[in-house]
This record gives C-alpha cells, structure tokens and sequence, in this order.
C-alpha cells in the first residue's frame, strides 16, 4: 500500500503505467514520491560535492581501488540467483546504479529498474548508464594524482525512479528479483521494506539483501540483531530462506593512503512464500 505522501503510478510488467502517472518528472527521473525542499535539504544524499562524487569514486571508479569495493556482495548473489528466466528486476537503494546498470548490460532481455530516495544519485546514474555521457572524476583531494574520465554506456532497458522502500511503485507480484545494499538499517520501517519486496515479487521470485546491521536506532537494534532476528522477520514476512551468509566483509576505501571503513554485513537469499503476516 502506499502511503499519503508516495502516492505514485504503480508500474506493472514489464514498466507500462497500470494505474497512475508518476507524480513529476525531473531531468527525465519519474518521481513516484513527493519530496519537498526541507526534505531535500535534510537529506545528506542529496548534496552533490560529498556524496555524488564519493559514491561515483567508490562504485564507478573501480582503477582507484584495484578492484569494485563492493564485488563481494555481487559474487555472493550471482551465486545464488538463477538470472536465466529473470524478466523484471529491481534494485531498491540503486544509487549512481553499479549494480542494476551492471546486470542491465549482462541480461539486455530483463526490464531493469533501479530506485532510489536520492535525485542526485538517480541523476548521475542516469548520466551515467542511460545518457551515456562521460563522467568525471577528480579525487585529488583524497590524494590520487589522476583525474578519471568514465565513458557512459546508453542501456535501453533499464529505468530510475525516485521512491521509498517503504512504498515502491510497482504491482503486485510483478518482479523476479529485487535487489538491495546497504539499504535495510537506514529505512525508518525495515519490516514495512520487507513487506514491499515481497508484495512485489512474484511468488518464487527472489530478494537478496545485503547488510551490514549499522542501524540507527535502539529499536531496530532489538528487532533486528543478531542476525537470526532478521532471518526470523524474513520468514514471518512469508520469504523461505534459501542462503545465509553472515561473514561478508567489505571495505569501503576511504584515500589513496590505503584507509578504510570495515563493513561486517550479512548476504541473505530468500524466496517469496505464498502468504506474508499483517
């Protein structure tokens, strides 16, 4: 269901419009959500110097760091995903796009939506992967000597939009996988996330979530650690788990002098059931 202030199209398969029109369009971004100028300003995703360009330095820029910091998450849901028969996927906290983008260009018969609550991260993404314009990349300041130049790619199958978790804008049981990083411990409601994917997955699809547990509240904390809590809330949300990985270990790079944040996130693969809880 969507809530009062996401009051979007819901997009069917295959992405044609089954109900609603977005409620706006910015730069060609559907937004399925209304956002206003105090929640833009509140929000640290949406301040382009720090974040757009960390984000597109630590997802895009891959020669910076020797390898895609990330690589770990995405190996451990190719693994795990049958993407043979996939028709309509999804990543939910999409970002600049790494890996939506990068499984649009692997499966060019799959719809591929990215969505994100960041417009800044949807437009460079958009630049990026759909546009196909070059990016820049000056990382001086965290002391590389070499200024990058990305070319973009032109991907006719897959589409960003603007949205909640909480409140994503597709039909029921229109999505073969659903896909999400570091998203579950920064949602306001991470069991009202849950719900969505399953809503919109079709019964067998899968959600591969990965997680590094960071939440930022007392309750969520309680709710949702260890991580047996997590797979206990999974299944009471009506997904059977398939894989459980609770070892990962990324390490966000932080500067050419070799510094890091080390994230100790939980992989997990799950199947929607036929019934969810209330």
């Amino acid at each position: 269901m969507l809530t009062p202030s996401c009051r979007a199209g819901v997009l069917g398969t295959g992405g044609e419009v089954s109900q609603l029109t977005p409620l706006a369009y910015r730069r060609g971004i559907p937004l399925f959500c209304e956002k206003t100028p105090s929640d833009y300003a509140r929000d640290p995703y949406e301040r382009y110097d720090p974040t757009v360009i960390r984000q597109t330095a630590l997802h895009l820029v891959d020669e910076l760091w020797g390898t895609y910091p990330w690589q770990q998450a995405l190996d451990f849901a190719d693994a795990q995903l049958d993407l043979s028969s996939a028709r309509d996927i999804v990543e939910v906290g999409c970002g600049v796009g790494r890996w939506i983008g990068s499984l649009a260009r692997r499966l060019p018969l799959a719809n591929c939506w990215g969505i994100d609550y960041s417009y800044q991260l949807l437009r460079r993404a958009q630049e990026y992967w759909i546009a196909g314009e070059s990016v820049t990349v000056d990382y001086r300041a965290k002391g590389f000597a070499q200024i990058y130049e990305l070319p973009g790619h032109r991907l006719t199958n897959l589409r960003l939009g603007l949205a909640k978790a909480e409140a994503l804008p597709f039909a029921d049981a229109s999505q073969d996988v659903v896909l999400s990083s570091f998203l579950l411990d920064r949602l306001v409601d991470p069991l009202l996330g849950l719900r969505e994917m399953w809503r919109v997955l079709r019964p067998g699809g899968q959600l591969v979530p990965v997680t590094p547990l960071n939440f930022q509240s007392a309750d969520h904390w309680t709710q949702y650690y260890p991580p047996e809590r997590l797979v206990s809330t999974l299944r009471a949300t009506g997904f059977e788990i398939s894989a459980v990985k609770t070892d990962m270990l990324i390490y966000e790079p932080l500067d050419a002098h070799g510094n890091y944040l080390r994230w100790k996130c939980v992989g997990l693969v799950a199947r929607r059931g036929e019934t969810t809880s209330t």
